[in-house]
């Protein structure tokens, strides 16, 4: 897209160029590239994708994500799609967010209805370990573009022969660089999800998959959901929960692939992996957050204006050194032995990720049985690692290897 014209409330030295999807300096080293914002002013204005405001400071991204009267989750994408599907509930706001949040937390991703998440995630972890060649895989296709969905497509009683239907539609929403790549991946996603509901509707029985018949057996207001609710429900699904834990995966194996000692220190003591995981999460935070400003007002000095698209970004978040000292820097005692880091991995305030507990399962499993298995773990030599920017950050390949 090409730049946007500044609009006339914004000053000229809060202008900076910043194409999240397309920015060159985050396809190599977009860790210290991130890092380097903090130079940046608190809040800036990029002519990038439409037009949008960026957010640099830690503090002030949970203020977004928390202040819902003034920073509307209404409008999320970035670049701006006109009549965008509805995701419920993460087109919401409260009150009506929490209320489908509640029929979701209590049924959905109740602790019946994920009971057997982490046995299920654990098979299928071992599964696709014993499927790679001796002592090398490609971890992005081989592994990490296949553990989310195929949990997530068991967990809806759908089949595993769908995988790379749903991935298309998935690169394309989350690493479109166009409005028009973007538009065509929610536009088959909607086309996928609306076949596979009305079919799944029509002999609700032969469906045994716990999250679709929680989502059958939940009640809003005393009557069932209707299918148009369970259809912005399940597209929800799709694009908030199986990118983003792919993403999250290739950044943390590299790091430890390249880090001996980091991982030596989780298979020495598996125990902390749980605590070491959540720094990991926020020194490799993934997701480019969209808001829109709801009404009028002037915020920490800036003008904002009605219908102003804001970025809250979980990696500016995470390395952003006047929340973090020295933010590049992995230490799994950050917060004090024993003691998590609290970071913006999953959100905050009322639209904290609900699925968070499904990521940091599928998360801490990898971790747990992984690594025991790959003595000596790094990365290929003579591959040039590359970043692919998007929505959310994840790397294009990683040929790894390790003793046999």
């Amino acid at each position: 897209m090409p730049p946007a014209p500044i609009p006339s409330h914004v000053p000229e030295h809060r202008v900076h160029r910043f194409d999240f999807r397309d920015q060159d300096g985050l396809r190599h080293d977009p860790w210290t590239y991130l890092a380097g914002m903090s130079d940046l002013p608190d809040i800036f204005f990029s002519p990038d994708l439409g037009g949008y405001w960026v957010v640099t400071r830690a503090a002030l991204i949970d203020e977004v994500f928390c202040d819902h009267e003034r920073f509307t989750a209404t409008s999320l994408a970035i670049p701006r799609i006109e009549n965008p599907m509805t995701l419920i509930p993460n087109h919401f706001d409260p009150p009506r967010h929490g209320v489908y949040r509640k029929l979701m937390a209590n049924g959905m991703f109740s602790p019946r209805a994920l009971a057997t998440l982490e046995p299920d995630t654990r098979r299928l972890t071992l599964d696709l370990f014993d499927g790679f060649a001796p002592g090398t895989c490609e971890f992005v296709h081989d592994f990490a573009y296949r553990l989310p969905i195929d949990i997530f497509l068991e967990l809806m009683g759908a089949d595993a022969a769908y995988r790379d239907e749903c991935l298309h539609f998935i690169k394309l929403v989350f690493r479109g660089t166009t409005l028009a790549q973007t538009t065509e991946g929610f536009v088959a996603a909607n086309a996928f999800v609306t076949r596979w509901l009305d079919a799944q509707v029509a002999a609700p029985a032969a469906n045994a998959g716990p999250m679709f018949q929680a989502m059958l057996a939940a009640r809003i207001e005393g009557r069932p959901l209707n299918v148009e609710e369970m259809r912005a429900i399940t597209m929800m699904l799709f694009m908030g929960g199986l990118d983003t834990i792919t993403s999250q995966m290739t950044h943390i194996m590299r790091f430890l692939a390249e880090s001996p000692g980091h991982r030596q220190a989780l298979i020495d003591r598996p125990e902390t992996i749980p605590v070491a995981l959540e720094e990991l999460l926020r020194r490799f935070g993934i997701s480019y957050i969209g808001r829109a400003v709801a009404t009028d007002f002037t915020w920490r000095g800036v003008e904002l204006r009605r219908g102003d698209a804001v970025c809250a970004a979980t990696p500016i978040a995470g390395l952003d050194r006047r929340a973090f000292p020295d933010p590049l820097v992995v230490d799994f005692d950050r917060a004090g032995a024993g003691r998590r880091v609290k970071h913006l991995g999953f959100g905050s305030g009322p639209h904290l990720c609900i699925g968070a507990h499904l990521a940091r399962v599928q998360l801490t499993v990898m971790l747990q049985e992984l690594l025991p298995r790959m003595p000596g773990l790094r990365v290929a030599a003579g591959h040039a690692i590359e970043n692919l920017p998007g929505s959310t950050m994840m790397l294009k390949a990683l040929p790894l290897q390790w003793n046999c």
